[in-house]
């Protein structure tokens, strides 16, 4: 054993030892926090462990017949076998009822507002029994698991570091509060034992490099990374890459030590006990799949990537394997504030060049005082330990890289076998740049903060415990804040406040439109229009309603539409109290198209659906009469709010009284009396505020002033009531004039104005000024001949 792992002092001892505790506190209660499979596939693994600790043998998997393990019943069975062991005796029949999916659950897409809940139920507080139990056992053994990789990153940061416990402390607790270690840390997935194994084995290699080159290696530590190897794999495919990095160590020890007969004897008694220990497990998925290592079933299970890979593409999930190695949590839905991982990426980049720049220093000032430099260099203690981790974590990047041109889920987990690497190499390299700091700060003075400053610049590795300092925040942050906010339910309130309209719809006689709160003002194609609707059930609901809200065009169809279970999927109906009022708070987004004739007054539609026929239940108002469902209106701007300049249009400037002119009109100038229908636009536009809904009518009539045939219909039917215009709003009315049967060919002249809606065409609206005849308040728009 190297000196350099040792740690005789106390204060240090204690220290590591708060660095552990720390680290355990933080993971058990993420344990806590996160409901029951509420992270990446825990369900699965849950599933599989759970299928093993009944006694039933290992899944054999094909592409119809999954189990509730989906495609993790072909991954390497190690940790699946001792968490089965560890809840073989408790009854976990109730497993169906935890593991309800939400049909409409948001994974992968963080920037999505609702539905984090991977499970419908996650909401509610399951008690610690049965299959909760169970799970809680498997994450409590995970957590077990990544403590003690926690203790071999201390321990391979000694032997990085030799001489330095700051910085083995410091790469020690760099892991430790990174918050994506420490969540998938807390929960059942394998990727805790890979990474423990992984980890020692990088500490058995970091060992034999370490010691004395005049001390012969013994055969039971070559037997030790046999079992290391084969028990890695034998919990990942991750861990058959271990093989390449120790037969690499290996060449290189047989090099330093000019004796290539250790290259044989150490694979003598490295692939015997790996063979031994993991062997059976691939001759299996050759028998039953026709490969060794079954990835092409499980890709064709999970899913296999199908269509090329793009620069663009590439680069989105190379985004995402960075987020979610620092932190991503729930099926990669809830995002940490995104400067956060702006500046990680700024220190991960700074620190992979100070590397570089660290390690050709060393090798250029070891190659000036010595002949053989770059052999002496790479046997100086501790360099060779962080060549060994370089190669890892560049192999581990390399592999990530190659598995996204065949799979379709690149995730920072997957990077957590070579975690040791990552963290000494990145207080390696920014301890490269805080020593080159300019040293003319040590110089300026010794009182007050410049004698402050002048030791921190001689101390930069109290700079690095920056970082593990935001991150530990970070955890903090998502334990109190993130993590309640997408799972809790929103409580009810005691009534409705004075903000929302009472509504009072039910829908099937089971639940309550009590109120809704709709917003003022006007929004634009691709907003967020937020909508608070105010539910209470009126009896203990023995199913889950989905609800739905909809902002329809003057047509009925559906311009913006959110479908969910109430609460952004957080609070589905059958755990509401009866009589209690729900607030329900939705961004929903207007995905159009809304056009370009007028601004649209949208009704917003509100219903249910029931989950047995997955039709909407039915709503009656409080007369207790069928009702349509709509709760209020939306305005939405035109998708091309300024059309006075459209081709074929003839100006005018014609206006009434109200805020209200005619600024441009077409019709035709002859017409055959066989088309029967006259085609007529009329382009509207408001200069000041209507102070009701008015009705635009065309008049076709002969010369001497005899109405011959008439259109009456609001400048835009169903879509935006005159009431609601403001100065600048332009609309554009279609109309079709029916020509009478018996009428004689000639010419006839057209007269257009507006009436009071409710006055049924006795209440014109007065002409204020036309540069066109006018009579009876109507404007003549011009003749047309019928032939």
């Amino acid at each position: 054993m190297v000196a350099a792992g040792k740690n005789h002092n106390p204060r240090h001892r204690l220290l590591v030892v708060g660095v552990l505790g720390l680290f355990f506190v933080l993971g058990f209660c993420y344990s806590l926090v996160v409901p029951p499979f509420e992270s990446p596939d825990e369900v699965y693994h849950y599933a599989f462990a759970r299928h093993l600790a009944a006694g039933s043998p290992l899944p054999v998997q094909t592409v119809n017949t999954n189990g509730p393990w989906e495609h993790e019943g072909t991954q390497a069975p190690l940790y699946y076998f001792l968490v089965g062991r560890l809840t073989s005796g408790i009854d976990q029949g109730d497993f169906d009822q935890l593991s309800v999916h939400n049909p409409r659950a948001n994974v992968g897409n963080p920037l999505f507002p609702g539905n984090k809940s991977r499970m419908l139920y996650s909401a509610r507080t399951w008690p610690l029994v049965g299959t909760n139990l169970a799970l809680h056992i498997g994450r409590w053994f995970s957590l077990l698991l990544a403590t003690c990789t926690l203790w071999l990153v201390y321990r391979i940061a000694r032997m990085a570091f030799p001489g330095s416990f700051m910085s083995a402390l410091l790469a020690m607790a760099l892991v430790a509060s990174i918050p994506q270690f420490a969540y998938i840390s807390s929960v059942v997935t394998n990727d805790n034992m890979v990474t423990l194994l992984a980890t020692a084995v990088l500490f058995w290699l970091a060992r034999l490099l370490s010691v004395d080159s005049r001390r012969p290696i013994w055969t039971w530590e070559w037997l030790v990374l046999g079992v290391l190897l084969g028990l890695s794999a034998l919990s990942k495919l991750q861990g058959l890459g271990l093989f390449g990095l120790a037969g690499l160590a290996v060449v290189w020890l047989a090099v330093r030590r000019r004796s290539w007969r250790l290259v044989l004897r150490a694979a003598a008694f490295v692939i015997l006990p790996a063979l031994v220990i993991a062997g059976w497990w691939y001759w299996r998925n050759h028998s039953l799949y026709g490969e060794w290592l079954g990835v092409r079933q499980l890709l064709t299970i999970n899913g296999l990537r199908v269509t090329p890979r793009t620069w663009r593409g590439f680069w989105g999930e190379m985004r995402g394997l960075r987020y979610s190695f620092w932190g991503l949590f729930g099926w990669f839905s809830i995002l940490l504030p995104v400067w956060i991982y702006r500046v990680l990426d700024g220190l991960s980049l700074a620190a992979a060049i100070g590397v570089a720049l660290a390690a050709i220093r060393s090798w250029r000032a070891r190659a000036r005082s010595e002949p053989s430099g770059t052999l002496s260099w790479l046997s100086e203690p501790g360099v060779s330990v962080k060549v060994l981790l370089g190669v890892w974590a560049v192999g581990l990047i390399g592999l990530m890289a190659y598995w996204s041109t065949v799979g379709t889920s690149s995730q920072g987990r997957l990077l957590f076998p070579g975690i040791s690497a990552f963290g000494v190499l990145i207080v390696m390299g920014l301890s490269f740049w805080l020593r080159v700091v300019p040293r003319r700060a040590r110089t300026e003075g010794q009182h007050g903060l410049r004698r402050l400053r002048a030791r921190l610049v001689d101390q930069p590795l109290t700079w690095i415990a920056v970082l593990p300092v935001l991150l530990v925040f970070c955890t903090f942050y998502v334990l109190a804040v993130l993590l309640p906010a997408s799972y809790h339910a929103p409580g009810p309130v005691a009534a409705l406040p004075a903000s929302a309209r009472e509504i009072h719809i039910t829908y099937d006689d089971q639940i309550e439109l009590v109120g809704v709160s709709l917003p003022d003002g006007r929004f634009e194609e691709g907003d967020e229009v937020p909508v608070t609707l105010f539910l209470r059930s009126l009896k203990k609901l023995p199913a889950d309603y989905q609800l739905f809200i909809q902002f329809l065009q003057e047509n009925r169809v559906a311009i913006a539409n959110v479908t969910t279970h109430p609460g952004w999927g957080r609070n589905p109906t059958s755990l509401w109290e009866p009589g209690k009022i729900y607030p329900d708070s939705y961004s929903v987004r207007i995905t159009g198209p809304v056009g370009s004739r007028s601004p649209l007054q949208a009704p917003v539609y509100v219903g249910f659906v029931s989950p047995s026929t997955n039709l909407p239940l039915l709503a009656r108002g409080v007369d207790g009469a069928e009702s349509a469902g709509v709760v209020g209106s939306v305005q939405i701007a035109a998708t091309e709010p300024k059309i006075d300049n459209a081709v074929g249009l003839n100006p005018i400037r014609a206006e009434f009284d109200d805020g209200i002119r005619l600024i441009a009109f077409q019709i035709p100038a002859v017409v055959p009396h066989a088309y029967g229908r006259v085609p007529l636009v009329l382009l509207w536009e408001a200069y000041g505020n209507p102070g009701t809904d008015y009705t635009a009518f065309v008049h076709l009539t002969s010369a001497d002033g005899r109405g011959l045939a008439t259109v009456d219909q609001p400048p835009a039917p169903g879509r935006f009531p005159t009431h609601e215009w403001k100065p600048g709003d332009q609309i554009l009315s279609e109309m079709e004039l029916e020509l009478p049967q018996d009428l004689k060919p000639g010419r006839y002249e057209l007269w257009t104005g507006l009436y009071r809606s409710e006055s049924a065409g006795k209440d014109r609206l007065p002409v204020v000024t036309s540069g066109r005849p006018t009579r009876d308040q109507q404007v003549l728009l011009g003749t047309m001949e019928v032939r």
